[in-house]
């Protein structure tokens, strides 16, 4: 075991051992394991492409799971102790087996009538194949608007640092700055309502062929289709530009466009479990041949969590 797994692993521990003289009136434990079969492209989603790139999709099973403290302060003031683990295997490809790490602080505060700031810190450890793919620092600041009570506006910034260790390629070590603005519209109850958002990230790598700008764009929208069903539309769409030459044979900068769309219904059983499946299309057109890949995609799983 590394030493930074080890270190992650001791403020997991940590994290979870500073609760335990609270009051029950006061703070609260929340459980949330989300568990699926689901076919999907196996790199985007983890913020870095591998240099081999993702050159298909892939089918696995996927358990990720959120154990959180939360603590209120008072005038509103909260602290989140959480500590992630994402668990991922696929029958087809076992290099691509991992197991993700994220201990986590969070603190929530007011900060006038209408406005919330939210900062947090954390530090993630993704091993590959039972070794390390890299290790992530991350730090983020919001500051959310609510005006009305039907809306809320949320500014985010965000600060990434990616050590690859001993990688086949070099060069792949990085620093990702991404700013965003996202808006949400809300129903009565929240039961129905819609999301959009813009997101512009900056990262620079070791290796000029490895840095990248991209700008993103989201899009959600969700309803009430019975009293425990609910259905959601998603949609995704970014532009990512590579710096340097991709290859000796490829000399010319890379570019990405990619998109995603996806319908997805929920359904409650009780207030602790839910049921979900989700269906869509993935499309990844990209300047280097072998970086490029579409085909349906989908999620079929279960939820359980204890708020």
């Amino acid at each position: 075991m590394t030493f930074r797994l080890k270190t992650l692993l001791g403020s997991a521990i940590g994290l979870a051992m500073m609760p335990a003289a609270a009051s029950a009136q006061d703070a609260r434990f929340e459980f949330r394991s989300d568990n699926a079969v689901e076919r999907s492209d196996p790199f985007i989603d983890q913020d870095v492409l591998e240099p081999q790139g993702a050159s298909d999709l892939e089918t696995g099973f996927d358990s990720n799971n959120w154990f959180r403290f939360v603590r209120p302060v008072g005038e509103g003031r909260v602290w989140r102790f959480e500590q992630q683990a994402r668990l991922r295997r696929y029958d087809d490809r076992d290099d691509l087996n991992s197991l993700l790490l994220t201990p986590r602080l969070q603190y929530w505060a007011p900060v006038g009538e209408n406005w919330q700031m939210r900062v947090a810190a954390e530090g993630s450890v993704l091993n590959r194949d039972g070794d390390r793919h890299y290790t992530r620092l991350q730090a983020e600041g919001q500051l959310r608007y609510r005006g009305q009570p039907g809306g809320e506006t949320v500014l985010r910034l965000r600060a990434n640092q990616y050590d690859f260790g001993d990688q086949v390629v070099a060069g792949l070590d990085q620093s990702q700055w991404r700013v965003g603005l996202e808006q949400y519209g809300y129903g009565q109850q929240r039961r129905s309502g819609w999301y959009l958002a813009g997101f512009f990230t900056d990262s620079r790598a070791d290796a000029q062929r490895f840095s990248f700008t991209e700008a993103q764009l989201r899009a959600r929208t969700w309803w009430q289709l019975a009293e425990a069903t609910r259905g959601e539309l998603r949609l995704e769409a970014s532009q990512r530009s590579y710096e340097g030459p991709f290859s000796i044979a490829q000399a010319f900068d890379r570019d990405d466009t990619r998109w995603r769309a996806t319908g997805r219904l929920e359904h409650n059983l009780g207030d602790q479990m839910i049921l979900f499946g989700e269906a869509g299309y993935v499309d990844n057109d990209s300047n280097i041949d072998l970086r490029s890949y579409s085909g349906a995609v989908f999620r079929i799983g279960f939820r359980i969590q204890n708020r």
